[in-house]
């Protein structure tokens, strides 16, 4: 406000970070420019000292541009630690009680501090690259990261053109009085008044400590094998180009595949999800350019043997990091708030973010047409019996993967546009996304695991399959073949499993299991130092045997009360089976499992439960005994007292299955509080009900069936003209006596109105129906309860059958894609070739 001289105020943070944020734009700029020079004069005769000194140029200038990403970091994490509560994105992230070690998390919550992790990541490998790409590609490669830079620190610039046209970017120095309104910014101390809004407690967990960092470098990391498509295109060493750049897609791939697991185990672990992948458009958008990632690794190594698919390569690459920035619109747009749980809000910045995706492809796109041309061409058609063919094929169908799903995720994307050039109707997405992604995805993991298992057994550059070649090839395909159905058949027999189609899912990921382990003995002789694609092709064969058991056969075995949805709300969407348990007390669950509610305790403000499992069989041996410690995050109010803000849950790991536990308190259940009163026979706290809805009481659950349209109770005698209702309520009792129901009445008599209570001495309850709601089919009800609550949760428990099998199979995926980095960058010059077949083996 204007006139006050506001106390406290460290007004320096604010004006030095954005000092640093214009200073790392200009920066890049500068190195921009300086690399289009020396690009330029590159190779021409004479010219060598002015495109060397335009090369240092550039590189001075990224040099300073990376100095200020690093201070505006080191700056934000100084406001974090200092608590400037003064400043919007500290007040929004960070409170006094948020521990140090979710600073981080803290840091990265928030838009600007997410874009802010990926130009880190940018800066430290445009930095490498600088030392190690070589003269000849620095300027093509550094073009593509400099303006990549200079667009994305322009986001944080938050500059406003005018109030009609918006602002250029989103500062994270902006002051808290400059963005919200409220009497305290009348007060000259109001930095006294302020309290940080903390950190969500979903994100106070340290998954998301390690799993951002590792996405945004996989992020950072695509950009490298777009750099080397585009300096390819403008200097024309197009072989030499691939062989450098497979390294870096290789380690992009292998991190950013690793991000999307991540990913998937903090769902699993952290999340209340019961499950570790949805199919959600944000995942969505991170797994579709690591797909288009693998799809070019695959045709660069036909490019490396044959010269063929250089240009598809090329595009697999221009391709990925454009669905990066793509998958950066759909997430920080606002387009997909109503189709995603894990997306930002609207920042005002979709303008500049289409502005990135249209220099992305003007960049790319331009060279791709303009260099092109320098691409030889290869006449000849490649064999159907070479390895060159059935890899094509592969990436094909990897191409129309991402393509399915990019179509399907993108449909708020193809309804706004529709309506922006004046269309009517809308595009509806799927009402099951999950069955109809799987219902495609499907038929792809089915030729994916059976090309990568065919494919590594044919070699490069071959015409035919005669000879003892071809005998080989054929019977180690064919007995792995038999093995498969032999393993299959009993497999899926004793799973229960019906659908055929998860059969034939099953018995391919067994044969991508079985014959990339006979290619690794039979003809690799188990030399690791080139077995990586081997390696990965096993991991995919088991993440699908992983992925189809612990998705089908996943089961809740507990049961026995209601939902928790009051408590957890659309993190409850995987089951609603839910059993009570009362502290100290065992109870039988479904599978032969009896838990117990053993104990708590308190660590900050988390609040740790200990539950006790004994698995017996049908003769009541023990089996097994272990425990889970789910917990749940409060926050403390400012009365002292605290509020549940999210349950994270536990999980007990054995070789074949997963027993996964959810609890949440009894405090932590909702109660309508609109009005509570004391009289002489006690406190009534009140409630409105639909039927169907469920009141939490001390050692009972309360739930309205019905409305009793001629009540009788022992204390009303009906008179003529009397309206009468009364409420037919099932009392629950969490100490396992047998349900009851009570029968409060409510009637109207001349113009008065009386109500007649109805209660339980042995449950110390008491109701009473107090009004009557017609217009929104509610009732009032006032309840007391005598008695003091004990200690209880309510418990979710699911067990997932072979969930082990994903784990494993993504490690092995991301373990080979990392051995195949190191192998390349070993050979990056030399040709690629098969690994001899020794048919007499």
């Amino acid at each position: 406000m204007e006139g006050i001289e506001y106390l406290g105020e460290r007004l320096w943070a604010g004006q030095l970070g954005h000092g640093l944020v214009i200073a790392s734009v200009l920066m890049a700029l500068v190195s921009m420019i300086a690399y289009i020079a020396a690009g330029r004069l590159q190779g021409k005769l004479g010219k060598e000292q002015e495109a060397e000194s335009w090369r240092l140029m550039g590189r001075l200038a990224y040099g300073l541009h990376g100095m200020s990403v690093v201070a505006v970091i080191v700056l934000i994490f100084h406001m974090m630690l200092g608590r400037f509560y003064e400043y919007e994105y500290v007040w929004s992230h960070v409170s006094d009680e948020l521990p140090f070690k979710y600073t981080f998390s803290a840091f990265w919550e928030g838009q600007e501090g997410s874009f802010l992790l990926w130009s880190f990541w940018n800066v430290v490998l445009g930095g490498l690259l600088i030392r190690w790409a070589g003269k000849e590609w620095e300027a093509g490669i550094m073009l593509c990261f400099a303006m990549v830079q200079a667009i994305m620190m322009s986001m944080l610039l938050g500059f406003y053109i005018t109030e009609a046209d918006g602002r250029i970017g989103s500062s994270p120095f902006v002051l808290l009085r400059d963005t919200n309104f409220a009497p305290m910014f009348a007060r000259a101390d109001y930095i006294t008044l302020l309290e940080g809004k903390g950190l969500n407690p979903l994100l106070q967990n340290y998954w998301m400590t390690i799993h951002p960092p590792t996405l945004f470098l996989g992020f950072a990391s695509t950009l490298v094998p777009f750099g080397f498509a585009v300096a390819a295109l403008w200097n024309g060493q197009h072989k030499e180009a691939i062989a450098r750049a497979m390294p870096w897609a290789l380690f992009s791939a292998a991190v950013l595949g690793t991000g999307i697991f991540m990913g998937g185990v903090w769902a699993y672990e952290a999340l209340s999800f019961g499950g570790y992948w949805a199919w959600d458009p944000v995942e969505n958008a991170s797994l579709v350019p690591w797909i288009t990632l693998l799809a070019g690794i695959h045709t660069a190594l036909i490019a490396r043997s044959t010269g063929r698919s250089v240009r598809s390569t090329y595009l697999f690459w221009l391709m990925t990091f454009f669905l990066i920035v793509y998958s950066t619109f759909l997430t920080r747009s606002g387009i997909l708030g109503e189709t995603s749980v894990h997306s930002f809000t609207e920042m005002g910045l979709e303008w500049q973010l289409v502005i990135f995706m249209a220099a992305v492809v003007l960049l790319g796109g331009g060279f791709y047409v303009w260099g092109g041309r320098s691409i030889p061409k290869v006449e000849a058609e490649e064999s159907a019996y070479s390895r060159e063919f059935w890899v094509f094929i592969g990436s094909l169908v990897l191409l129309f993967s991402a393509a399915l799903i990019t179509f399907t995720t993108s449909i708020p994307v193809w309804n706004a546009i529709w309506a922006g050039i004046g269309g009517t109707g809308n595009l509806a997405p799927p009402t099951d996304v999950v069955e109809h992604h799987n219902r495609y995805q499907l038929w792809v993991g089915v030729l994916v695991a059976v090309l990568s298992s065919v494919a590594q057994f044919t070699r490069y550059r071959a015409t035919s399959m005669s000879g003892e070649y071809g005998r080989f090839v054929a019977k180690h395909l064919l007995l792995t073949l038999a093995a498969t159905v032999a393993l299959t058949l009993p497999f899926m027999w004793l799973s229960g499993i019906l659908a055929w189609q998860y059969w034939l899912l099953v018995g391919t990921g067994i044969y991508a299991v079985l014959a990339n382990t006979d290619y690794l003995i039979s003809v690799l002789r188990g030399k690791l130092s080139v077995s990586g694609s081997a390696v990965s092709h096993i991991g995919f064969g088991f993440l699908m045997v992983g992925a189809v058991w612990s998705g089908a056969l996943k089961d809740p075995i507990s049961e026995g009360f209601t939902s928790v949805e009051d408590a957890l709300g659309d993190l409850n969407k995987q089951t609603n089976k839910s059993v009570l348990l009362v502290k100290g007390r065992t109870e039988k669950i479904q599978g032969g499992y009896e838990v117990t509610y053993a104990s708590d305790s308190v660590v900050e403000n988390t609040v740790v439960y200990t539950l006790q499992f004994v698995r017996r069989d049908s003769t009541g041996n023990i089996l097994e005994e272990f425990s889970t410690t789910p917990n749940v995050l409060r926050t403390k109010q400012k009365d002292g007292t605290y509020k549940f803000a999210a349950a994270n849950p536990s999980t007990q790991t054995f070789l074949s299955r997963d027993v996964f536990t959810l609890a949440v308190p009894n405090w932590a259940f909702q109660e309508d509080k609109e009005k509570e009163k004391t009289d002489s026979a006690g406190t009534w706290k009140t409630h409105k009900v639909a039927r169907g809805d469920t009141i939490y009481t001390s050692n009972n659950y309360l739930v309205f069936k019905d409305f009793d349209r001629a009540p009788t109770h022992k204390d009303y005698s009906a008179v003529e003209g009397d309206i009468a209702v009364g409420a037919i309520v099932e009392v629950h009792n969490i100490e396992g006596r047998a349900p009851v129901q009570l029968r409060p009445i409510f009637f109207i008599r001349g113009t008065s109105s009386f109500d007649i209570p109805d209660g339980s001495e042995e449950l110390g309850l008491m109701l009473r129906l107090s009004r009557i709601i017609p217009a929104e089919d509610k009732i009032q009800i006032e309840v007391r309860d005598d008695k003091p609550r004990p200690p209880y949760v309510v418990m979710q428990a699911l067990v997932f059958p072979l969930i082990n099998f994903v784990w494993l199979g993504c490690i092995m995926m991301m373990l080979g894609l990392g051995m195949a980095m190191v192998q390349r960058r070993h050979s990056a010059a030399a040709p690629a070739e098969t690994p001899k077949i020794e048919t007499e083996s």
